[in-house]
């Protein structure tokens, strides 16, 4: 069956018999129509008149008549009416011909589509399976960074739809996402928190207006649990992404945008803020000892029972914050809790 699906593609390829080719192909047809059906009646008139000389009127009379009658009876055997009448049993079965290659056409184009988003799913399925192997961890570091590249540059032969594309993109960061909460080997997991991050688009730069800069694209996804120690996920968008007990210790969000990210119970010791975009962004019950906020934008953000003792806040700047009690002890063992206002109103938010 398939051997002859591709000598029917051969032979529709080779006669031209593609989206534009039926089209012309009609076009051609009808232009040798009308030549033939022109000159077969000229000849046909042109040998109508019998060879007889006369002078005589009424001779002249009876020899064109003559020759009309000759001139009917050649038409109709090989002249324009002979050809019209073959061109009307050629134009009625061509394009019963016509109508079923089109229609084949079609159907072949979405048998092909089909087949081909078959062969797509497989070869994805087969890569997302390759990230859950047990068998060793290098399978999943493979399978880690395969999925990383597809987020870098999406393979040019799966041949897709824009939207489909854009569906097999945000699949990807779920399931690199989620690999992030169930692994446990360190090397694999790092190469997850590069592979996360690798999609990218292009934005307006705050700091340049005018300008363009690149940042990760990772907006609102679930990250809740990850594992994500040291991870450098530094100028990367995750806008309103959810980092619900995320162990995010010794992390670099260094100009990130964190619009609306919900950081709750999340483990941010040591993590790196600065010049980050925290507008929104939930830290309650966070801890965020040590935590480098210098230069932050950090408007409405919420900091109710979070850990802050250490915490660098050098130039960051502040507006309608909710005022709560924040846990100021070195231990985080909530021996010292104090109003986030007095903890703002110390020299730079530190007790370094």
């Amino acid at each position: 069956m398939a051997v002859q699906r591709n000598i029917l593609e051969k032979i529709r390829k080779g006669f031209g018999l593609d989206k534009y080719g039926i089209p012309i192909l009609m076009i051609l047809m009808l232009s040798v129509i009308i030549v033939v059906v022109y000159y077969s009646q000229k000849l046909s008139e042109q040998t109508s008149l019998p060879p007889i000389v006369t002078t005589s009127s009424k001779e002249q009379y009876e020899i064109a008549k003559l020759a009309a009658e000759i001139r009917q009876i050649r038409s109709d055997t090989s002249g324009s009416l002979f050809w019209l009448k073959m061109i009307a049993l050629f134009v009625t079965v061509g394009g019963a011909v016509g109508g079923y290659l089109v229609g084949q056409k079609q159907t072949t184009k979405k048998r092909l589509e089909f087949e081909n988003l078959k062969n797509i799913d497989s070869v994805y399925q087969g890569i997302v399976l390759g990230l859950g192997d047990r068998s060793t961890p290098l399978l999943r570091a493979a399978a880690a960074v395969r999925l990383g590249m597809i987020l870098r540059s999406f393979p040019s032969e799966w041949v897709v739809d824009e939207e489909r594309k854009r569906q097999m993109i945000q699949l990807t960061k779920q399931v690199l996402a989620a690999s992030l909460a169930i692994e446990e080997n360190e090397k694999v997991l790092k190469t997850l928190t590069i592979a996360l991050v690798l999609h990218q688009r292009s934005e307006d730069d705050p700091k340049e207006p005018g300008k363009k800069r690149t940042v990760g694209d990772v907006r609102e996804l679930d990250l809740s649990g990850a594992k994500a120690v040291d991870a450098y996920w530094a100028k990367v968008d995750f806008t309103y992404s959810d980092f619900y007990k995320a162990t995010l210790a010794g992390a670099s969000f260094r100009g990130s945008v964190l619009r609306g990210a919900q950081f709750r119970e999340a483990n941010l010791l040591d993590t790196v803020f600065v010049a980050a975009d925290c507008d929104e962004a939930n830290f309650k019950l966070a801890d965020l000892r040590r935590a480098d906020l210098t230069n932050a934008k950090l408007v409405k953000t919420k900091f109710e029972g979070a850990k802050v003792f250490g915490c660098v806040l050098t130039g960051a700047r502040f507006g309608d914050n909710p005022d709560t009690w924040v846990d100021n002890s070195e231990a985080g063992d909530g021996s010292h809790k104090i109003r986030l206002t007095e903890w703002l109103a110390q020299p730079h938010g530190t007790n370094r």
